[in-house]
């Protein structure tokens, strides 16, 4: 039994030792303030599919490795946000300030409205529109109209990005993968039916990977 609690003892100490804890702060590169507490985030690991919940401005994430950053910004009724891809080097703690970009897509709390569009700054984006990291690269382009998105591109910092196209009912039709150097690595389209849809993907090459049925969550 004493070994047992050791060994349990031992396991949940490396557990913890391994464990980063991520602290970030955030500036606005618009004119309008947002208040500190407004703002919340979720880190997923992007092997795992496990989220991490922000409190206070941070949170505790298990290990280093590649996440996805989901941001929120409240105000009032609305929520605006963004997403960006990052990773985590072995550390015990990270200390950051982001920049919130300049276009965020924007929200109705109430889900009975579908209420939605995307904003840069306090202007709803209509035609073509770029938003830029801080070193001057491009961070997203798209095309507009009225809020809603024609298609749009996420750059991440690594040079790679990923081009969405959407319908009428701001679904993705077509999602295609690039790396670092432009060529296509994969890409998937949607079929939508009534009950369901299906997505198919395939390689750079054009050649079907596979096929899936995939069901509406409600």
């Amino acid at each position: 039994m004493k070994q047992l609690l050791t060994i349990t003892f031992l396991f949940s100490f490396l557990l913890t030792d391994a464990q980063i804890e991520v602290e970030f702060h955030f500036k606005n590169q618009c004119e309008s303030a947002v208040a500190k507490d407004s703002i919340s985030f979720e880190l997923q690991n992007l092997t795992t599919s496990e989220s991490f919940y922000s409190e206070y401005s941070k949170v505790l994430i298990p290990s280093p490795g590649k996440y996805e950053l989901f941001v929120t910004i409240r105000n009032g009724k609305y929520e605006r946000s963004y997403e960006e891809k990052m990773e985590f080097q072995d550390s015990k703690k990270v200390i950051d300030t982001l920049a919130i970009p300049k276009i965020l897509f924007e929200t109705d709390n109430d889900s009975k409205t579908n209420y939605s569009k995307y904003l840069k700054c306090e202007k709803v984006c209509n035609g073509y529109e770029v938003d830029y990291f801080e070193n001057g690269e491009k961070k997203l382009e798209g095309y507009f109209s009225k809020g809603k998105a024609i298609w749009e591109t996420e750059f991440e910092k690594n040079g790679s990005f990923t081009k969405y196209y959407y319908d009428k009912f701001d679904r993705y039709t077509r999602v295609e993968s690039y790396d670092s150097k432009g060529k296509l690595t994969e890409y998937y389209l949607n079929f939508y039916k009534r009950k369901n849809w299906i997505q198919k993907t395939y390689d750079g090459s054009g050649k079907l990977i596979k096929s899936e049925i995939k069901t509406y969550i409600r």
